[in-house]
């Protein structure tokens, strides 16, 4: 019975001890957890942790009932001696060694992470400074007593990209840390931060974020021996706009070697797939990439796309690259590769083209281009360029349409005159050039080379062909070694007179000097009319040449400057002649001449023709001409032996029989008015048939009818000479002069050129036997005077009383006739 008693008193004893020590250890851990766990055990576990290669530091220790010690405000270090801190975390939950612990003995055997955080400096010198922050922490780290650390199922979030990394890592040897370690570490999480920094500018979906799994393996006590294995896969990423899908790589770090083995992705009109490694301690890289998408659109929106170019691709795309990046300067990357590139559908400044193809070159900041093809149904281009900063060398052969050129030259004095240019039917361009650009200053250009043109027009003027070698900048467009086959299938004057369909120029020199605003013109020489050729740089003056209708193109050539602004500075000189013929208008009635010759000097608002040389109504003619004040006309024309008949015709009189024309005129016009026209000449008829005198009087008919001969019985004055004046349009003589054996005539009077009338009185003076038929008639002697009046070619005259003739007439009228002048039978 006694023993009985004993064990219930025992057994109530220890569950009345159990029970009180129950509220103690609550109480002593509620206070533990309060105030933390001695700083003996935060130190031990420090200690612990740091023979596995991590040193760290413990702001607080408590202990959590069924899931033991919670470490929190863990810093990670770099260093025993806890300079850099290299991470932190909020929270972490240790597991010890009981039976270690149990002996006194601090054994860590795992540490766990549930929904935890942590923060990585990017600087670990400046812990306060930018840091990577991961959230979410789950995962499992075991470490041995060997030293070796296993994570198992860690994952968490940074920046929107969900991570699970596996890792086995052997211990580290504190002593064995070195300097390249540090800086290696540091650009590590440098690079990461920068990578996450530009990540939070992309959009993943609300439902697909991008997963990263990194195998991670080595050992601590030498970083070169740490490998990372990563695969990375976003089923969608976007920046501003531009989205590509799948995006998958897979890679490996390892020690100072970051490799990309392969890299993936697509969009709707192709993928991109490539391969690249980088040395995190120099800095130093390598890739290669293959792309079918859309790279300007890519480069425009994720990079900024450094080459600014006003590039437009519509269709397929295929580009392949390699190179180089150099990143050991922070503040002068530099980056090399060359390729090829193919695109379809392309469009730059306005300017479509089929396809465009290139070998290309990246070096330095120098962009080179090689085999460049463009081509477009209506022609190609192909060549290569160099762009060094903001200069270019380019060298190019194009077949392309002329007006395709206009873009490229906007605000230039070239876009002025490829808009000049209109294409005719089969139209070709053959182009080879060599310059330089500048596409941060548009006066900086400069271009050389030579080309062929054909069937086109400029400024309206039609061509068949055209080529010249050329150097043009901004300052001056030069043209030499020029050649123009004129195409005059439309032209008025081959219309007119069935001229020839070409007519060719040989052009030593032109150039335009953009300071002065004027073309110089050398040695432009061939057969070819001159309105035309002069259209192409002087409109205006071309008009008043048109005026001198060749029948078929004249040989010319010339030299001098033409002013393309209204300053009136030209100065051309231009020399033609032509087996053939020419019209020209003079005293409103057009006029055929042949062979004609001359040399025309075009100075400001005049046209100077000197040494006119021509033959015209079966004579010949020749002088000076000036065209000045837009429409007035002067000079001087010296005429020989003109045929009457022609002249009669051609300005509308009549007169009987022939006679040749012989006489000189200094005169001015304007405007081709008859009515402004004045000036003085003279002028000598010879074989003419002016008058007809009855030598017999009333007998002469009877005689002409007996001898069958209606000249006989008649004397005819067959020449005459006078001097005149013309005022607004009214010729005045005061010195007609003419004679046959029996009568002397003199006259005075005035022809209205613009009306075509006349009124002209005749004075004669009969000797011989008419002076005996009219002895009847004194006291005059045998003098008697004529009045012609109205029209040219209607002239009536009528004897009127005789009266006083002018002085200058006097001498004439009273002096004896001529004698023995034949009579034409």
């Amino acid at each position: 019975m006694f023993r009985f008693h004993l064990a219930r008193n025992l057994r109530t004893a220890v569950w009345l001890l159990l029970a009180a020590l129950i509220p103690l250890c609550a109480g002593a851990l509620y206070w533990a957890n309060q105030t933390g766990l001695p700083e003996e055990w935060r130190q031990a576990i420090e200690k612990e942790i740091s023979k596995h290669g991590a040193h760290v530091r413990i702001a607080s220790l408590t202990y959590v009932p069924l899931r033991g010690f919670v470490a929190q405000g863990v810093r990670v270090f770099a260093e025993p001696e806890r300079i850099h801190e290299i991470s932190r975390f909020e929270r972490v939950q240790l597991v010890l060694d009981n039976a270690q612990l149990a002996r006194g003995e601090f054994r860590l055997r795992k540490a766990e992470l549930r929904n935890a955080r942590l923060s990585l400096p990017v600087d670990p010198e400046n812990p306060s400074g930018d840091s990577l922050h991961f959230s979410g922490l789950y995962g499992t780290i075991l470490m041995s007593g060997k030293g070796t650390v296993e994570i198992r199922d860690a994952r968490g979030e940074v920046g929107g990209v969900k991570l699970a990394l596996t890792a086995k890592l052997f211990g580290r040897d504190p002593a064995e840390h070195k300097e390249e370690d540090e800086k290696t570490e540091g650009r590590r999480r440098e690079m990461i931060a920068r990578i996450l920094e530009e990540m939070e500018h992309w959009d993943f979906g609300i439902d697909t974020p991008p997963t990263v799994h990194v195998e991670l393996g080595g050992s601590l006590s030498d970083r070169k021996s740490l490998r990372a294995d990563f695969r990375i896969n976003a089923p969608s990423v976007e920046k501003k706009q531009y989205r590509l899908n799948d995006v998958k790589a897979e890679g490996s770090l390892n020690g100072y070697l970051l490799e990309i083995s392969s890299f993936s992705a697509r969009e709707a009109r192709g993928t991109v797939s490539g391969h690249a490694d980088y040395h995190l301690y120099n800095r130093k890289g390598r890739f290669d990439i293959e792309s079918s998408i859309e790279i300007p659109r890519l480069l425009k929106s994720w990079l900024g796309s450094p080459l600014k170019i006003e590039l437009l691709i519509g269709g397929g795309q295929r580009v392949r690259a390699a190179g180089d990046v150099d990143l050991s300067v922070p503040e002068d990357p530099k980056v090399n590769l060359t390729g090829h590139a193919y695109f379809e559908a392309v469009m730059f400044r306005g300017v479509t083209f089929d396809t465009l193809e290139t070998w290309f070159s990246w070096q330095d900041g120098h962009l080179f281009l090689r085999d460049i093809k463009l081509t477009r149904p209506d022609g190609m281009a192909e060549g290569k360029l160099l762009m060094q900063g903001s200069k270019v060398r380019i060298a190019l052969h194009s077949t392309l349409p002329t007006p395709l050129y206009e873009p490229f030259f906007i605000g230039q004095p070239l876009e002025q005159i490829i808009a000049d240019f209109t294409e005719n039917e089969n139209p070709s361009t053959e182009i080879f050039i060599e310059g330089t650009f500048d596409i941060l200053d548009r006066y900086a250009w400069d271009y050389t080379g030579h080309g062929t043109v054909k069937n086109l027009s400029y400024r309206g003027v039609p061509f068949a062909s055209a080529a010249a070698r050329f150097s043009v900048n901004h300052h001056e467009l030069d043209f030499t070694d020029g050649t123009v086959i004129f195409d005059y299938t439309d032209y008025a004057l081959r219309r007119a007179f069935s001229g020839p369909k070409r007519g060719t120029a040989t052009v030593g020199r032109i150039r335009y000097d953009a300071a002065t605003k004027t073309v110089g013109v050398e040695d432009v020489k061939g057969d070819f009319w001159a309105a035309p050729m002069i259209r192409f740089f002087a409109p205006k003056v071309a008009d008043d040449l048109e005026r001198y209708r060749f029948h078929t193109p004249p040989s010319l050539s010339g030299s001098g400057v033409v002013d393309v602004t209204p300053q009136g500075r030209t100065d051309l000189t231009v020399k033609f002649s032509t087996p053939g013929k020419a019209d020209y208008e003079f005293l409103g009635q057009n006029i055929t001449l042949l062979e004609p010759e001359a040399t025309v000097v075009m100075r400001n608002e005049e046209v100077r023709i000197s040494g006119l040389s021509a033959r015209a109504f079966d004579g010949t003619v020749e002088g000076d001409l000036l065209h000045s004040e837009k429409s007035k006309l002067s000079g001087e024309l010296r005429w020989s032996k003109l045929a009457m008949p022609a002249l009669s015709s051609t300005y509308g009189f009549e007169m009987k029989g022939g006679g040749l024309l012989t006489g000189r005129i200094e005169f001015s016009i304007s405007g081709g008015d008859v009515s402004t026209m004045g000036g003085v000449g003279l002028v000598a008829l010879e074989g003419a048939e002016l008058f007809s005198v009855p030598i017999f009087g009333p007998l002469s008919g009877v005689v002409s009818k007996a001898l069958d001969n209606k000249r006989a019985g008649f004397e005819r004055a067959k020449a005459a000479f006078c001097t005149f004046d013309i005022r607004e349009g009214i010729l005045r003589t005061r010195d007609f002069q003419s004679a046959t054996t029996s009568v002397t005539f003199t006259g005075d009077g005035a022809v209205d050129l613009d009306a075509k009338t006349i009124d002209f009185t005749i004075r004669l003076n009969t000797r011989g036997l008419l002076g005996l038929i009219t002895l009847p008639l004194r006291p005059f002697y045998g003098l008697f005077q004529f009045r012609g009046q109205g029209l040219i070619d209607k002239t009536v005259w009528e004897n009127v009383h005789f009266t006083s003739p002018p002085e200058e007439q006097n001498d004439l009228l009273l002096a004896p006739p001529p004698r023995a002048i034949p009579v034409e039978e």
